[in-house]
């Protein structure tokens, strides 16, 4: 699945020794996704509901304005990106209590096929040919570095 199509989905998942409350504070606190993000490098907040990312991988630079689609303290936060008037991509971190604190999950469903604008960007800039297998691995160290850094922040257990 070398180019994402509407529907698809991709998504990793680990049991963090924290709360679910207290992952969510950090997975809902937009100006922290370039800790963990491996093209993320700014969020900020435009307003209550959408706030700017700006990214970077290899020579490729682009910046996306997000808005907030789900947030629900202690289960989910997620956000949509648009390309022009599109709706393309939504990411998600669902949080769910698990006995060992919780389980986090992080999911990115494509919503639109991307034009092949978006595509081509990806191939010949930022020189990823197949983005299914890519964003698994990075969402595989996202959610790898997310758990380290709540439970290094000593967050309390559930």
């Amino acid at each position: 699945m070398p180019t994402l199509q509407q529907g698809d989905r991709i998504s990793a998942s680990i049991v963090v020794s924290a709360s679910p409350e207290d992952v969510y504070a950090i997975v809902s606190d937009i100006t922290r996704i370039p800790e963990w993000s491996p093209e993320c490098v700014e969020c900020t907040w435009l307003d209550n509901k959408r706030f700017r990312g700006r990214n970077r991988r290899r020579i490729g630079r682009w910046q996306t304005i997000a808005r907030v689609d789900a947030d629900i303290p202690g289960r989910e936060f997620s956000f949509i990106v648009p390309f022009r008037k599109t709706d393309l991509t939504r990411w998600s971190y669902q949080v769910e209590p698990h006995p060992d604190g919780c389980l986090l999950t992080e999911e990115v469903t494509v919503v639109a096929d991307l034009p092949f604008v978006v595509v081509a960007f990806e191939r010949l800039v930022v020189g990823v040919t197949d983005r299914a297998a890519d964003l698994q691995v990075n969402l595989d160290r996202c959610i790898r570095t997310i758990k380290g850094i709540a439970e290094a922040e000593n967050v309390t257990t559930a």
